[in-house]
């Protein structure tokens, strides 16, 4: 059921997002040994606004871009300069928002951190149009290029500073070199330029889908980000740094898997807006593929958490591993739910995709606040863990039934294989056990090797072998 565009567009972002997945898996890697938690835990709490203010900046513009079939380069241009004047005025903003940080955490140096950091997100802004522009033209593989070349040379740059003492500025100058690199190459790529001519008709063009993209973002930023504002304002930074590695690794399989999907599926399934049974069909077969991924992978990661932090980051990281080992729990719907919002795009349905997020926001937003009244890491993790199983029942209720006109028994069927998948995998890394190598890398291999070994011989032997094979195959 997938067409030979959303193949292409897999195949090219699937080299983009691997390449650079294991460049900063790298790169995590070793600033980890020469950074402190407190250094990490400053920039962890800048990060957590640096998304709200690139939101800020974005609006929904990129998606809206992508989604109208009627704009013209010249309105593109107009665009450009909105994005850019806007961006600007933002950065600035933020710089001088290192003022309420440095008030409301207690620590001087956001004063002149921000400022810095503020150049990232003026060409983050920037970047915004010449993207949406080669994502529309569904230009994947320039697209892709620009990002790891980005992060490669910011990962070089960042890990040479932090040996040379640059400490926390090795992270944020990283960053500014990703986001300048990034904009520079999608830029030439796009060909988009400034123009004289501005108008608001194409900002007015879009503003529709916009806004109600804006919507959704500004709560899925709040209910997704909450927990570090909590956390860093009442635990303080040491304990936001764990709880930040543990959710950097949660969010690793998104990076994975859903990262290679979702920047696709809205260019190539907007032309199908209005063929909702074909974008059923296509989507439950992503599901399907997700869940057969996911659901063996989160019990992987949460049975394997302490190998998995301790031998990627270090003994100082030792409080990250419970709050790693229940929040991998979620893994699968994590990758699961993350695609909805492209399903929502695709059909034009924006204002149903923003009225999720305030639904999915409310229960996210309450269990982060009970896990930090009940005073640690651990109790957030229980809690948030919690809150994702719901946000995935409310997201697929109003996803099947509300813009895929489809049966909600149609898509839990999707589910049977892998929860069988999952059974196995639990059983076969129970046997790790009986071995029990104490050097903990050479369980971390052990586990990884059984897991991959039955994932493998499971698909051969069973139905599934005939499903991906058909789905590679058809075009």
């Amino acid at each position: 059921m997938m067409n030979t565009k959303l193949k292409t567009g897999f195949i090219f972002t699937s080299l983009g997002i691997y390449s650079n997945f294991l460049l900063q898996i790298i790169i995590q890697m070793v600033l980890s040994r020469l950074l402190t938690p407190k250094q990490f835990g400053l920039v962890a709490v800048m990060q957590v606004f640096i998304i709200f203010f690139a939101m800020m900046i974005e609006s929904g513009m990129g998606p809206a871009i992508i989604q109208n079939k009627l704009l013209t380069f010249e309105d593109n241009r107009v665009l450009f300069d909105f994005s850019a004047l806007f961006g600007l005025s933002i950065a600035v903003i933020f710089g001088f928002f290192g003022i309420v940080l440095a008030i409301l955490y207690h620590n001087h140096d956001f004063y002149f951190l921000t400022w810095v950091q503020a150049i990232s997100i003026f060409f983050n802004g920037l970047n915004i149009v010449p993207t949406a522009i080669l994502n529309k033209a569904k230009r994947f593989k320039a697209v892709n290029f620009s990002l790891v070349l980005a992060n490669l040379c910011a990962g070089i740059i960042g890990v040479t500073l932090a040996f040379l003492g640059g400490g926390v500025y090795a992270l944020i100058i990283s960053a500014i070199t990703a986001s300048i690199i990034n904009f520079l190459l999608n830029h030439f790529f796009s060909k988009v330029t400034f123009t004289r001519h501005f108008n608001m008709a194409p900002l007015k063009s879009v503003w529709t889908f916009s806004k109600n993209q804006f919507g959704f973002n500004f709560v899925n930023y709040f209910s997704r980000n909450s927990d570090n504002m909590l956390i860093g304002k009442f635990m303080g930074e040491a304990a936001l740094a764990n709880y930040s590695k543990a959710y950097q690794l949660l969010m690793l399989p998104n990076t994975l898997f859903t990262s290679v999907v979702n920047p696709v599926l809205q260019p190539v399934l907007s032309e199908y807006q209005d063929d909702v049974d074909y974008i059923r069909q296509v989507y439950f077969k992503i599901v399907h593929i997700l869940a057969l991924i996911g659901i063996p992978l989160s019990i992987f990661l949460s049975t394997t958490a302490r190998q998995i932090i301790l031998c990627m980051f270090g003994g100082q990281w030792s409080a990250a591993i419970f709050p790693f080992s229940i929040l991998s729990i979620t893994v699968w719907s994590q990758m699961i739910v993350t695609p909805v919002g492209a399903i929502f795009q695709a059909r034009n349905h924006s204002r149903k995709l923003w009225v999720t997020g305030l639904f999915t926001a409310s229960g996210l937003v309450s269990s982060i606040i009970i896990g930090v009244l009940l005073g640690s890491i651990n109790t957030v993790a229980i809690c948030l863990t919690i809150g994702f199983l719901y946000s995935f029942c409310v997201n697929y209720y109003r996803l099947i039934k509300h813009s895929l006109n489809g049966k909600l028994l149609d898509f839990f069927k999707e589910f049977i294989t892998p929860v069988i998948l999952g059974g196995v995998i639990f059983i076969v890394l129970e046997l790790e056990k009986f071995i029990d190598p104490s050097n903990l890398f050479y369980s971390l291999i052990l586990r990884g090797v059984i897991f991959i070994f039955a994932w493998l011989l499971f698909i051969f032997f069973s139905s599934e072998r005939k499903v991906i094979t058909e789905i590679i195959k058809k075009r």
